[in-house]
């Protein structure tokens, strides 16, 4: 990373999960001769910190990663009410082009992923091959849950910046020599990357996000619970299995050269739930907040694109209902679901007239508002579906 730090931790697949290696023959990738593209060489060059300093590791040694927090970085602490569409996309590729662990919950969008990959997308997918690294530009820390927006604000990558992440990966061979015209900064190249991801975003993610969103939120719901009723120090000893709060620090194991320490330093911290992302990870870059990802904590439902929400709303007011969450306008929710905003105004009256959303009007702009009992709906609609994933599993 350029500009920051994102590391993982260095976890043994669990029982019950199902081992499933990167899909070359559907992508048309072939091997390059003398490399396994299955794996890639040591020192593995994992990061940087905001001073310069190189992070190099070793996948067979285990290291602690911690980040120390005083007093006005826990008051500054929040967490995004939605999930980030470039890193759940990010998260996606790398599930889909590295060797890993699938859990069960995601088995069934893996096989439909899979199944869907094409050539197309090989130019974002060639980016997702270097274990517990993407670039910067395409996950940028201000992710946009809005696909459409956060999507626009990657093309605007200056081409220096561009060139600064990858050209010394696709000269040191972990890098597929097909990004060589990306990471030079060609027109065309940046053009086919949009396709690219416009084409992965399609059948990775996008048939699932109202229930991403969901599950998201109802994560995000009960750490606003126990907030209210134990405090932030239980937010974060609570935050997930692989971290670990001790007094003013979080830490994790992840695979590293070195014992690293960062300090917020004031900047706060900005806790980011994921869906797809199987681990923690933090993103320091310097002035800004650090940037925390870790998975939701309960184990998420079948990923599937058939949700409860939709068979009783319908997809489109369904996707409307998930895309309000947290406070959106209507045109934010119009870019997020896909329609015109004059649909989305049709979708709210009914959602307001069902006591599911409320409406308020900001300046020029209308804002809308999950109820309690739209929020509830959202809630049960994502235990629902963890409830018939587990009596299919018995």
């Amino acid at each position: 990373m350029a500009a920051g730090i994102s590391l993982s931790p260095n976890k043994s697949p669990t029982a019950g999960t199902t081992t499933v290696p990167p899909p070359d023959a559907v992508l048309g990738i072939a091997p390059r001769a003398g490399r396994d593209p299955r794996r890639t060489e040591l020192p593995v060059v994992l990061g940087t910190t905001p001073s310069g300093l190189v992070v190099v590791g070793s996948n067979m040694v285990v290291y602690v990663l911690t980040l120390h927090l005083n007093a006005v970085d826990i008051s500054r602490t929040v967490v995004r009410s939605v999930p980030s569409a470039m890193t759940e996309l990010a998260a996606a590729g790398e599930r889909m082009m590295q060797p890993s662990s699938m859990p069960p919950h995601l088995t069934t969008w893996a096989a439909r992923t899979r199944a869907s990959l094409r050539p197309i997308m090989r130019p974002y997918l060639d980016l997702c091959t270097v274990p517990r690294w993407v670039p910067d530009f395409i996950d940028p820390p201000s992710s946009d849950d809005d696909f459409a927006v956060a999507l626009d604000k990657v093309m605007a990558t200056p081409p220096s910046a561009i060139r600064a992440e990858l050209q010394s990966r696709v000269v040191s061979g972990q890098l597929s020599p097909r990004a060589a015209a990306l990471a030079s900064g060609d027109p065309a190249a940046i053009r086919r990357l949009r396709t690219a991801m416009e084409a992965f975003h399609e059948v990775a993610v996008a048939p699932y996000w109202p229930q991403i969103v969901a599950a998201v939120h109802a994560d995000r719901a009960a750490r606003g619970s126990t907030l209210l009723d134990e405090g932030i120090e239980r937010v974060l000893h609570t935050l997930s299995p692989y971290l670990r709060w001790n007094s003013s620090s979080l830490s994790y194991e992840c695979p590293g050269g070195t014992d690293l320490e960062i300090s917020a330093s004031g900047r706060g911290v900005i806790l980011v739930p994921t869906y797809l992302d199987p681990s923690p990870s933090f993103l320091d870059v310097d002035g800004a907040p650090v940037v925390l990802h870790y998975p939701i904590e309960k184990l998420p439902p079948q990923l599937t694109p058939r949700k409860p929400l939709t068979d009783l709303l319908g997809r489109t007011r369904a996707s409307v209902l998930a895309a309000v969450a947290g406070g959106r306008s209507t045109t934010q929710v119009a870019r997020n679901v896909g329609i015109s905003a004059g649909s989305v105004s049709q979708h709210a009256a009914v959602l307001r007239s069902a006591g599911l959303i409320t409406t308020h009007r900001t300046g020029p702009s209308v804002r809308h508002q999950l109820t309690p009992l739209g929020e509830l709906l959202l809630v049960s609609s994502s235990q629902a579906l963890h409830s018939n994933s587990r009596s299919v599993a018995q």
